[in-house]
């Protein structure tokens, strides 16, 4: 099922799960109806701009951002409840196969022409391609391929790093002609996302193992200007160690000046899942034809896409009851 209503029902779950952690054995069953009808029955709440809390950004009342403060009852015996805005203090997108699926049709129809265009008798088909994408970072994808089948053997030892960095660079211009001609459309619901975020004060990065060229030229293009601008860039060589590593998003909320437990993610990848939780961020995935059958146990939530409405997945306010939800655990 999928759309609006999805999403807010999802949101809601997730509510009701965080209000029973939080209250334990000490919630009433009166209570816990209470909270189902405040959240299922009066989703309307009055709205308020006087509250803040420590942990959260903003302090606006919200029918689906909730946090309990318990230790007080009210002489009717119902329970007091706060519902705050939980603002993410950064939006951290991964680039390929999350902004735009580019692998398969992609970055890998680049990479052999680049191979073709170096009278190398190498194609990567597909299976391959994909078996491949474990590996971080196109360099280091090629550096892998080599040292498995052998090296051409033109290639001396020493000279192995400056052949592979050439056809790296060869293959970023070939793919550079495929984004500037916007051939690889954006995923559904990146771009109303990225809105959200920035409309309410989130910062919002992308975090990508991918040539800072490549990733500059996708933002650009496909979210243009306006966006681009408002939106930091990691890419490439940024860090010396490419996810799994952590590096790159550590690296991002150092820039950015906010807290790690702070930021939302959004990868398609289990290696892009490892190092955001590595860095102690939560993170969502949203599925991409090479990774929907990966194992994304350790993602705070999985979504084959984004989407755009009527049939979006989820929202900035999903984002934010994940972050409640990992504070109040």
């Amino acid at each position: 099922m999928c759309g609006t209503g999805c999403a807010q029902a999802q949101r809601c779950v997730c509510l009701l799960r965080l209000w029973k952690q939080f209250c334990n054995s000490a919630m009433s069953m009166a209570g816990m109806a209470t909270l189902q009808s405040v959240l299922f029955a009066s989703p309307a709440v009055t709205t308020s701009s006087s509250s803040n809390c420590g942990f959260f950004r903003g302090g606006k009342f919200s029918s689906c951002r909730l946090v309990a403060h318990a230790g007080r009852l009210q002489r009717n015996g119902a329970w007091r409840m706060k519902v705050v805005s939980a603002l993410p203090d950064a939006l951290l997108f991964d680039c390929d196969g999350v902004l735009v699926d580019t692998e398969r049709d992609g970055h890998r129809i680049s990479f052999n022409k680049a191979f073709e265009e170096k009278g190398l008798q190498v194609a990567w088909d597909v299976a391959l391609y994909g078996k491949l994408l474990e590996i971080g970072g196109g360099k280091e994808r090629m550096t892998h391929y080599f040292n498995g089948v052998g090296w051409p053997a033109s290639v001396e030892e020493a000279q192995r790093k400056d052949f592979v960095a050439g056809l790296h660079k060869r293959k970023t211009d070939l793919f550079m002609d495929l984004v500037e001609t916007g051939q690889l459309p954006l995923r559904p619901g990146v771009a109303s996302l990225i809105d959200q975020a920035l409309d309410k004060g989130v910062q919002v990065a992308v975090c990508s193992t991918s040539n800072e060229r490549a990733v500059s030229a996708i933002v650009r293009v496909m979210l243009g200007d306006k966006r681009a601008a408002a939106m930091k860039i990691f890419a490439g060589d940024v860090v010396p160690k490419k996810k799994p590593d952590p590096a790159i998003y550590q690296l991002a909320a150092t820039t950015l000046n906010v807290q790690p437990e702070k930021c939302v993610v959004i990868e398609d990848s289990h290696i892009g899942v490892t190092s955001a939780k590595a860095a102690g961020m939560v993170c969502i995935v949203t599925k991409s034809g090479y990774t929907e059958n990966e194992d994304f146990s350790e993602a705070d939530a999985v979504f084959p896409c984004i989407g755009d409405p009527p049939s979006q997945n989820f929202d900035l306010d999903f984002a934010s009851s994940l972050l409640m939800e990992k504070k109040l655990a």
